[in-house]
């Protein structure tokens, strides 16, 4: 080996525990903080409560009007939902009763930000992406620069954004004039409206486990609602079943494969609502197998049913969402 030669390799082996110094630090664990859901306050209207994960610790954040669907944004410090309100001072001029709101994690700030519902942050907290008149719209977190997402002209509600912000799953209502048959699919597309397609083509059946293994199965599960992106990974939770009927949370791959059921009941009740919590590892949903409206979480895998608390709904999808802990 010549000297150079030699002096390269010196060189080179002093300078690996600086060059390792400088790898990436490992990101700490993602913490899940506190659930927001819904219950019906003393006067019958729906308010937005917060809980611990253990159903304990219940704390009212709203107080006027009916207000439902929270989703917390992604850095746990602020919540967006859908608001009921009975008069029209919060928005002059406007004809509608259903919006968009915003409030800090302790129910202060509350600001009534657009005409629509069913609002979604964006991952990286700078959007928020919600329905209004069968389509999907996009504003900034401070309700500025409103812009409808042009894609096919489809009947679309419901959006969750991809964890990376790219796409956007959303419910496809194929009969939207119809009350009792609706049709919805869920429908995915990228986040500027292009390339919209399908995504729950598999033929799906809700069955039921027996108490010996076996199964039974209940019905088809032709119609699907409700989808939510996993924050971290490329799975959707959904609800399929025959709308206005019965059906079961499920959670199928990104492309809409692989779609398998998560929750059954013997009782022929419904499941519905899931949604993630921020490691992604568990789910939160709504059931009535107990008969009367509950919040659930379970693993991922479907694993582990437990009730967390009871749970309102109506008017608004009884969807709860879990904070990311800070």
């Amino acid at each position: 080996m010549t000297g150079i030669h030699v002096l390269i390799v010196i060189m080179a082996l002093a300078l690996m525990p600086a060059m390792e110094s400088k790898a990436a630090p490992q990101s700490s664990p993602v913490k899940n903080g506190l659930l927001a859901l819904t219950l019906r306050d003393p006067a019958g209207r729906l308010q937005i409560f917060t809980i611990h994960p253990d159903g304990t610790g219940k704390h009212q954040l709203t107080f006027e009007g009916d207000n439902g669907r929270p989703d917390w944004s992604p850095d746990g410090r602020r919540i967006a939902f859908g608001a009921h309100r009975g008069d029209k001072e919060f928005v002059p001029g406007s004809s509608h009763k259903t919006f968009v709101a915003v409030m800090d994690a302790d129910g202060s700030n509350l600001k009534l930000l657009a005409e629509g519902d069913a609002p979604d942050w964006s991952p990286n907290g700078k959007q928020i992406a919600f329905s209004r008149g069968g389509q999907i719209w996009v504003m900034g977190a401070d309700g500025k620069d409103e812009r409808q997402i042009i894609g096919n002209p489809t009947f679309k509600a419901g959006p969750s954004w991809s964890p990376d912000g790219k796409q956007m799953v959303f419910i496809l209502i194929g009969n939207h004039n119809s009350p009792t048959d609706p049709q919805p699919q869920i429908g995915i597309m990228n986040a500027d409206g292009t390339n919209e397609r399908l995504l729950t083509k598999e033929r799906r059946m809700n069955v039921r486990v027996n108490s010996d293994d076996t199964k039974t199965v209940l019905e088809t599960a032709s119609d699907a609602n409700a989808p939510a992106w996993s924050p971290v990974a490329d799975k959707i939770a959904f609800w399929s079943g025959i709308e206005n009927r019965y059906g079961q949370v499920w959670v199928m791959n990104s492309d809409g494969t692989e779609s398998r059921q998560l929750t059954d009941d013997p009782n022929h009740r419904n499941s519905d609502d899931p949604s993630w919590s921020p490691d992604g590892k568990k789910i939160i949903f709504s059931t009535g197998r107990s008969g009367r409206n509950e919040l659930w979480v379970m693993d991922a895998d479907g694993k582990n049913q437990r009730k967390v608390h009871d749970i309102d709904a109506f008017p608004f999808p009884g969807r709860a969402s879990w904070q990311r802990g800070r």
